[in-house]
This record gives C-alpha cells, structure tokens and sequence, in this order.
C-alpha cells in the first residue's frame, strides 16, 4: 500500500512502510481487503491523500487501534518507526 506522501512524488522512506504496516494491520484484523469496494482512480487517490482512512470496527482493542492510526498518520513524521512496532 501506498503513503500519501509517496503518491505526492516525495519517495519511499521507512515512514511509508510503516504507512504500509498499518494499512495490512488493518486487513488481518478486519480479515478484508482496504477498499476493496472503491474504484482506485485519480479520485480515490486524492482522498487518501487528504486523509481517507478505512473504517475501524468498535470490538478492535484500543490499543491495536491507536497503533494503528499512528502508522497511517497523514504526516510521516507522527508515525511511529519500525523498531517501535
């Protein structure tokens, strides 16, 4: 999956892999795939990048969940680095 900043031609650093990493966190919890009922178009596209997320279901353990949101964080300086997962 692919950072917002990464859609904006800034490149791929760590910060975007963990980007990534809470995408499939996500996923493995939900047991779906993101958006898979969105055309992935140049629409969809900028909505990411202006901060869609997927939707978190409330039985999700909290903690999960703020991790979760840290690694999606529109701003890659917020995400947490890898060696903190």
């Amino acid at each position: 999956y692919i950072a917002p900043e990464v859609l904006r031609s800034r490149g791929y650093t760590p910060a975007s892999d963990v980007y990534s990493f809470g995408i499939i966190m996500w996923e493995v919890s939900s047991g779906r795939l993101v958006f898979s009922d969105k055309n992935h178009d140049l629409c969809f596209l900028t909505e990411a990048c202006n901060g869609l997320r997927p939707t978190i279901a409330k039985d999700m353990p909290e903690y999960y969940v703020d991790l979760m949101k840290r690694c999606w964080n529109n701003d890659p300086a917020k995400r947490p680095m890898a060696s903190e997962i």
